[in-house]
């Protein structure tokens, strides 16, 4: 029984976009936290693809797209290049902007850079079961021109073997943002020509992100629990603030989803997933005021209309005192059917909650262990330092 097949080879545009600096990242930051940041980087990539490419692989720092058929033009190319490089930057610029966590890898990744390869030639597909797999020499080619002589941290390189397409230089030139330069590169299967063109001066086309107000306005003070929680500010403030463990501490979550990240930051959305429908609560975290010894945020509820004031106090080394004050907009009538009827149950229900937090913090620290999300507070040598 056959287990692999190759296709015949036929003409195939390979582009790949890398995200440069990446192994140093990796290695000398929180891989936790890199490893979410690469990924979220590497999908603004994909939902920039608007030429019809296809993703073949993710090889860790870069995708290896490809489209089958006719050589792109210079303009289609450059267009495409263009489209990733923004939603790349802009992710970034967005993400710097929202961050609260201070470890290396949250602070450092500003720092990364973009660079892309497109080549085009024969390719073969390789189908090993239900996996398929693209491979040929040019798709060697493709790979070894990623190790290149270019000096820049961030361009575009576009073999030969695509401007072909083009009539003459000039046609690239016409549609680029900057003047292409001349390069080749010797390798053990022989010599590549390309172009090359740096993406500097796409800079000044990356958004600068929007600040979002994300509380509900005119709100009233309608209820408010407080606890000591038995565990460190920051182990309570990893464990509330977390997006995807509501369920360790809420009453009657049974899960989160409609997250919009894996790291807590200004504007992390979450679904508590309680009845398992359009009822359970969708919430925005917002408005981080963090300090060494007082932490205060606040959650917006947008299916039940109000917001949940969070604030964390140090009171000793293992010692928090967190309070949850419910804001909401309410008019004479339905604050006197809200104090009659409802009010017992929600103090019920979150004062129920602060005691199933105290117990998994102090499971945590009875184990030695801590809490997934891995927020830092404070940068790592400022720590030390105090």
């Amino acid at each position: 029984m056959k287990s692999a097949n190759s296709s015949s080879a036929q003409p195939t545009l390979l582009f790949i976009p890398d995200i440069s600096g990446f192994t140093e990242f990796v290695h000398e930051t929180e891989i936790s936290h890199s490893e979410h940041i690469i990924a979220e980087l590497l999908e603004a990539l994909i939902d920039a693809n608007e030429m019809g490419l296809q993703v073949s692989e993710i090889e860790g720092d870069a995708v290896l797209f490809y489209r089958n058929g006719p050589r792109p033009t210079a303009a289609e190319t450059l267009a495409q290049v263009q489209r990733m490089y923004i939603k790349f930057h802009a992710n970034l610029k967005k993400y710097e902007s929202q961050r609260i966590c201070q470890c290396g890898a949250c602070i450092s990744a500003n720092n990364l850079a973009l660079k892309f390869i497109i080549h085009y030639g024969d390719i073969s597909t390789n189908q090993v079961k239900s996996m398929s797999k693209l491979f040929g020499k040019d798709l060697i080619v493709a790979h070894r021109l990623m190790k290149n002589e270019i000096s820049l941290t961030e361009y575009v390189l576009i073999t030969n073997q695509v401007l072909d397409q083009c009539s003459t230089w000039v046609d690239i030139e016409q549609v680029a943002w900057d003047k292409p330069s001349m390069g080749n590169g010797s390798y053990d299967f022989g010599e590549v020509k390309y172009c090359y063109i740096a993406l500097e001066a796409l800079k000044p086309h990356i958004p600068e992100p929007t600040t979002e107000d994300f509380a509900l306005p005119e709100m009233n003070k309608v209820l408010s629990v407080e606890s000591v929680i038995n565990a460190p500010i920051e182990l309570v403030f990893d464990v509330i603030s977390d997006t995807h463990a509501k369920h360790q501490w809420l009453l009657d979550v049974r899960a989160s989803d409609k997250t919009n990240g894996n790291i807590t930051k200004n504007g992390s959305t979450h679904r508590c997933v309680m009845n398992g429908d359009e009822s359970d609560p969708f919430l925005t975290s917002h408005s981080f005021k963090i300090n060494r010894d007082l932490i205060t945020w606040t959650d917006t509820n947008h299916t039940w209309q109000f917001n949940l004031v969070i604030s964390l106090q140090r009171i000793g080394d293992r010692l928090t005192r967190t309070n949850l004050t419910v804001l909401q907009k309410q008019n004479p009538i339905k604050r006197i059917f809200y104090n009659l009827f409802r009010k017992k149950g929600f103090a019920q229900f979150y004062e129920g909650s602060l005691n199933k937090l105290n117990e998994y913090c102090t499971g945590l620290e009875k184990e030695g262990k801590k809490h997934s999300a891995g927020i830092l507070l404070e940068p790592a040598t400022n720590a030390l330092a105090s």
